[in-house]
């Protein structure tokens, strides 16, 4: 190129940079640039084909520069930084080729004007890579980006001509082009240590750049330390330091809301140890931070990827791990929290200092059984000594969803806390939770219920309330943070940030920590619960080996509040490969390390007939006490069947059909994926019909209390998982409620599994064997072994408790009165303080201690029952020397109803079946409560005969009313 050309060059590119408010800085380091960007930004509107192919351009000369500065090796491992991405989206934007007409719709010109925003950060980028100035340069849109379209054709004119136009400007320069590209092309890398260098500055650089899109995804408005605070009239603003000259350092922001500074970020490249950034931070001795007018008490220090907390207003500050930045708003509500509570102005701080001991919360004896009672405890301790994740281990049967309440409630009540979040992993346990929550009432209410003083909902579109519990399955809340891909992971919502809720509560969380999921429990800046009954190594180790409190399955058999399991195995029965690609309950779990599409061991084709028809001859063998007389048959219990896959499980019904010798009502396949599985679910559990459902995989917290066995057609390689198929056997039933499903049978006293596959064989031990484990680096050694206590310590704990005054009332131990309501109530409550610290004890455990040492007497005619409040008054009358030998109080409600029904008969009022089976099971629900009330007439077994209309048939609507008193005055 001629002298006289090169000098029409540089005068058009100076009045080109002159002329561009977004690209002009540029020049001085690469005109190519100017070039494309410019151009791409003036034809974004126009023409944003032309503009696409510019930007691509602009990412070509940008990529070689980039590596020619940095080098090729340094590029390619930088592959997940904001810098490449930019750089691949803008040489993958498809632009079509160049040319009026294509390309250039509604759409195209949307992504256009993203791509001009893309080149525009990428220059900016450059520009601080090869000068080192730090100042901010903001994207000014141009006045043309509108939404109305052009259809005007480029105008041509000539090199003499006076032009204004960006797109005029860039067009003249065209034949410049590939003069400036072979004078591009010539350049040499720069010396080693000034790659070195320039390295460094680039990898602060791209966190810089992740820094300020996390700031603006949190509602931050980025700007440079200079500006006035007045001029920037929003409430957040992040003010970035450009004044500090050392790049090893990092870079600073102070946060200010309302034009108050509040707190300090450092940015690092990656790889720099963040802990010592904010240690650094503090030390600064800037002109920016030094005349902030108060006190700066949020600290976070991020390399883009990464960011750490720090909240100054904590008893105990102590940095964390965030997903992100919190939102301006949220800092302005921590102003006025601190404001109005200096002495406690976090949620921390509330908790430690207002929250009472649960000793002294007026009455939660009235509200939580002694097991509830040790966990809301150990929680409390946990949450007050600052630690973020605790799991709590409560087997079958001891009341996690209570305790759970328990939780929020006094939480919301005392710590103030605005917001607490349930999960649970199904819909069915969902709807349990929104129902235990309107029916707990807590001390000190007055009686009112939970949703009466604090908002209550299910989760979804704008349902987070401004105080109360949000109540969600873990998969519809990991559907909104991924945005309906749950393959992308969550990423961060505005409308649902991390600092939303002050407590998560998570329910059989060792289902919830698979890889899935887990991403939930990072997001969200809360403390988490875990509750469980079977903890597994994978749930320990995101709640960071934190186990609190333990209640294992083991104790909650000696206490009633599960039974048993036996094992019936079946020998000889030949298992064949089966592959599980189809489950229908949930999906892989991750515990056990096989592929997805694994195969199980499973009983199919002749070995299927013969384990169910073996089954069914040893059901009297099985349940030798419900065998009749004559024939020796016995019902079939209500029965889980465990399947291989979805295609296995419908043969096992069929098999079942055919050798029971029943129809569709008998056997029934229940899949989470279809065929109404909760309505198939509440037949199983209220109908004498459906006697068999057979599943594939878990009926996680699903309450079918009256299941008896468990009949495994299908391998488990999971320990944890096995354990949880147990549970749903090991429910504990009212015996009344049992019969009225199961004929033939009196009290449920164990939980029979069958195994023809020897899945018994790789899992020894009880469900919930998990002892407390504590932090530490003994966090994962095998659990110590369950303490025992033996029948002689028993005894003398319930008598100290005796001895010390805390009997019942002298005339319900003496017998003088009938029970009333409030009796049996005190009877209860009485009951369950010798439940708590320092006794520990339950009608259960000291009734068996009595029965193995031969002080207590049953009929052998009748079953064993679980024990209660009103057997415990039995053993104080012996205590007291008031009965030679305590008597089930079963027992005893028994012999005085078959004494009135002969009494009744010899003079002259005899009784037929019908109306023998309705003061049968009123005897049973005296038995059961102490008590028995006329409208439990209408529940279960009852209603299955019509209810108080079918009782008021069977004995006549005059004389029905005059009966049950009767009853009621005999039995008691």
């Amino acid at each position: 190129m001629s002298r006289v050309h090169q000098a029409g060059a540089e005068e058009a590119l100076a009045e080109l940079a002159a002329a561009s408010v977004n690209f002009g800085f540029l020049l001085p380091l690469e005109p190519l640039l100017l070039l494309y960007g410019t151009g791409a930004e003036a034809d974004a509107q126009a023409r944003p084909g032309r503009s696409l192919a510019q930007a691509q351009q602009f990412a070509e000369v940008l990529t070689v520069e980039r590596a020619r500065l940095l080098g090729p090796e340094s590029v390619d491992g930088a592959s997940d930084g904001p810098v490449h991405r930019a750089l691949t989206e803008l040489r993958r934007s498809a632009a079509p080729a160049l040319g009026d007409g294509d390309g250039d719709g509604p759409d195209d010109r949307s992504r256009a004007r993203l791509l001009v925003r893309h080149c525009f950060d990428l220059g900016v980028w450059y520009f601080r890579l090869r000068t080192a100035v730090r100042d901010a340069l903001s994207f000014v849109s141009p006045a043309e980006w509108d939404d109305t379209p052009t259809t005007s054709s480029r105008r041509q004119v000539t090199a003499r001509e006076a032009v204004s136009d960006l797109a005029t400007r860039t067009a003249l320069l065209n034949e410049y082009v590939p003069v400036l590209r072979r004078t591009f092309d010539r350049r040499t890398p720069p010396e080693t240590a000034s790659r070195q260098s320039l390295r460094a500055r680039s990898a602060l650089l791209e966190a810089e750049w992740r820094v300020a899109d996390l700031l603006t995804e949190a509602g931050w408005i980025v700007r440079d330390g200079s500006d006035a605070p007045h001029e920037l009239p929003v409430r957040g603003v992040a003010a970035r330091d450009t004044a500090a000259l050392d790049w090893s350092a990092g870079t600073d922001y102070v946060l200010r809301v309302d034009g108050q500074s509040v707190g300090t970020v450092k940015v690092q490249p990656r790889g720099k140890d963040l802990h010592a950034g904010i240690a650094r931070i503090r030390k600064a001795d800037t002109s920016w931070t030094a005349s902030a007018e108060r006190r700066m008490p949020y600290t976070y220090a991020t390399d883009g990827v990464r960011v750490l907390f720090r909240n100054g207003d904590d008893p105990e500050p102590r940095l964390r791990e965030v997903f992100a930045f919190h939102q301006p708003a949220t800092v302005a509500r921590w102003l006025r929290e601190a404001a109005a509570d200096p002495q406690a102005p976090t949620f921390q701080g509330r908790v430690r200092r207002h929250l009472p001991d649960l000793r002294d919360d007026d009455s939660p004896r009235d509200s939580l059984g002694p097991v509830q009672y040790a966990a809301v405890r150990a929680f409390e301790s946990s949450l007050q000594r600052g630690e973020r994740r605790a799991m709590v281990q409560i087997a079958v049967g001891g009341g996690r969803m209570v305790t759970a309440v328990a939780v929020a409630h006094r939480l919301l009540r005392h710590a103030r806390a605005r917001r607490v979040l349930f999960l649970v992993d199904r819909l069915e346990l969902e709807t349990q939770a929104l129902a235990t929550f309107s029916a707990y009432s807590g001390p000190g209410d007055d009686g009112r219920k939970f949703t009466e003083s604090y908002r209550v909902e299910r989760f979804g579109p704008d349902a987070v309330p401004s105080q109360g519990v949000v109540v969600s399955t873990v998969p519809r809340l990991h559907n909104v943070l991924s945005g309906g891909n749950a393959a992308s992971g969550v990423s961060y919502r505005s409308e649902l940030p991390p600092e939303s809720f002050d407590l998560v509560i998570a329910d059989d969380c060792h289902r919830s920590v698979s890889s899935r999921w887990r991403a939930l429990f990072d997001y969200f800046d809360a403390p988490v619960l875990g509750l469980t009954a079977t903890p597994s190594d994978q749930a320990l180790e995101v709640f960071q080996g934190n186990l609190i409190s333990s209640y294992t399955f083991e104790e909650a058999v000696a206490d009633g509040r599960a039974v048993d399991i036996t094992v019936y195995r079946i020998g000889g029965i030949p298992t064949r490969p089966k592959w599980a690609a189809d489950t229908l309950e949930e999906g892989f779990d991750l515990d056990v390390q096989e592929p997805p599409g694994h195969r199980h061991s499973a009983v199919t084709g002749k070995a299927l007939n013969d384990a169910l028809t073996v089954f069914k001859e040893s059901l009297p063998s099985m349940f030798p006490e419900r065998a009749g007389l004559d024939s020796g048959d016995v019902v079939l219990p209500k029965t889980v069947v465990y399947a291989a896959d979805d295609r296995h499980a419908d043969e096992v019904v069929d098999e079942v059909r055919a050798v029971f010798g029943e129809g569709p009502n008998f056997c029934q396949k229940v899949t989470l994926k279809g065929g109404s599985p909760y309505r198939l679910l509440s037949q199983f559990r209220n109908t004498v019909e459906l006697r068999v459902i057979v599943v594939v995989d878990l009926l996680t917290g699903t309450d079918i209390a009256p299941v008896e066995c468990l009949l495994f057609l299908r391998d488990v390689k999971s320990s944890n998982r096995y354990f949880q198929m147990l549970a749903v056997g090991t429910r504990p039933i009212v015996s009344a409620e049992l019969r009225a499903v199961t004929p033939g049978a009196s009290a449920k006293t164990r939980c029979v599994v069958v195994d023809p596959v020897n899945v018994t064989r790789h899992h020894a031990g009880h469900p919930s064997t998990t002892r407390k484990r504590g932090r530490g680096k003994e966090a994962y050694e095998a659990p110590a072994a369950a303490a025992t206590v033996d029948d002689d310590e028993v005894m003398e704990r319930w008598r100290s408790f005796l001895r010390a005054g805390n009997g019942p009332a002298r005339k319900l131990i003496t017998g003088t009165v009938r029970l009333a309501d409030g009796d049996v109530r005190r009877l209860h409550s009485w009951a369950e303080s010798l439940g708590r610290p320092p006794h520990g004890l339950t009608a259960e455990r000291i009734w068996s201690a009595y029965e193995r040492t031969g002080v207590t007497v049953s009929d052998p005619r009748r079953p064993r029952a679980r024990k209660g409040p009103m057997d415990l008054l039995a053993l104080v009358r012996y205590e007291a020397g008031l009965e030679p030998h305590p008597r089930p109080y079963r027992d005893q409600v028994f012999d005085r109803l078959n004494a009135w029904i002969d009494h009744q008969g010899r003079t002259g009022r005899p009784f037929n079946s019908d109306q023998v089976w309705w003061m049968e099971h009123i005897a049973d629900g005296t038995a059961a409560y102490g008590h028995f009330a006329a409208a439990s007439l209408d529940s279960v077994p009852f209603t299955l005969r019509g209810g108080t209309s079918g009782f008021l048939r069977a004995f006549g609507e005059r004389s029905a009313v005059r009966l049950l008193d009767e009853l009621r005055s005999v039995l008691t």
